[in-house]
């Protein structure tokens, strides 16, 4: 029964992200009275939204079309995570710290997806930088490290001697 047991903890995920995106959305209501929404309780929905758009859900706000501006979404996102980090410093909740990883990792993932052909070198890059910069493990930086290595020797590869 291994695929019953992966079920149940898919529909258990499935709950529990909409159970935080239920939350989230009910004191987005409330967010001029609460200090530091955007690097609070408002990641979170910047998360689903973001992860949405990222995953072509057609019910997202905005469509991201090219590369170049899903890595600027990308960018605002781990930038909006190292800032919460930052200004909460100790006081945030290790658990916390797990989701903001957990997070990032998803993002960049849906992100590095995303690079292929038919975009430029430059752009290519600028998506590991983003990569780079987000608040996730070592073991899956160096994994991004070891794309972007081989994505430049590619390159190289490539100018003519």
């Amino acid at each position: 029964m291994p695929g019953h047991l992966s079920y149940d903890v898919t529909q258990k995920l499935q709950a529990k992200h909409a159970e935080i995106w239920r939350i989230a959305t009910s004191m987005e209501d409330y967010k001029s009275e609460i200090e530091n929404w955007d690097l609070g309780a408002g990641i979170y929905i910047s998360f689903y939204l973001m992860r949405n758009k990222l995953q072509g859900d057609t019910n997202a706000m905005t469509e991201l079309d090219s590369l170049q501006s899903k890595n600027a979404a990308c960018q605002e996102f781990v930038s909006q995570l190292n800032e919460s980090l930052a200004v909460w410093g100790s006081r945030l909740p290790v658990d916390a710290r797990v989701a903001y990883s957990k997070m990032a990792s998803q993002i960049c993932d849906l992100l590095l997806s995303a690079v292929g052909e038919g975009a430029t070198r430059d752009e290519q890059f600028c998506c590991f930088n983003t990569a780079f910069s987000a608040p996730i493990p070592e073991d899956l930086r160096s994994g991004h490290l070891q794309d972007a290595v081989y994505l430049f020797t590619s390159f190289l590869s490539e100018i003519p001697a």
